[in-house]
């Protein structure tokens, strides 16, 4: 199980790239047509008013596609990590639910069911916490 989630990490990693570089482009193709609009009007072909509202649009639009990129280089692959941290405390639950270390059970107890377990009837019971 591992495995898959370290092959889902690359393949997420590598898909993310992708993205990335098309929004760096599309990012490029924004940034020459502004530089058109601006010799355009520069040049007087357009009057001030559509170069103000065809360069807020453009803004716009390349700022959107900077946070896009932004959001996909920083958090590519968090949910896979979190599973990957999952699924090694579900593989070690069963050892440590079967060894005598009271500590280690206390460890295990606090990282699924947080610091909400009430004692009833001399057995340590809680509700699960949304990670």
């Amino acid at each position: 199980m591992l495995k898959r989630v370290k092959d889902e990490k690359t393949q997420s990693a590598q898909s993310a790239a992708r993205v990335i570089v098309e929004k760096r482009g599309e990012i490029e193709k924004i940034n020459l047509r502004l530089q058109k609009l601006l010799d355009s009007f520069l040049d007087g072909i357009i009057d001030r008013e559509t170069y103000v509202t065809e360069k807020a649009k453009g803004m716009s639009q390349k700022k959107t596609l900077e946070e896009q990129s932004a959001a996909l280089s920083a958090g590519r692959a968090n949910w896979l990590e979190l599973f990957r941290k999952w699924i090694l405390a579900a593989k070690n639950a069963g050892k440590i639910a079967v060894s005598d270390s009271l500590q280690e059970k206390r460890v295990l107890a606090l990282e699924v069911f947080g610091s909400n377990l009430v004692l009833d009837c001399k057995k340590a019971r809680g509700s699960c916490v949304k990670p």
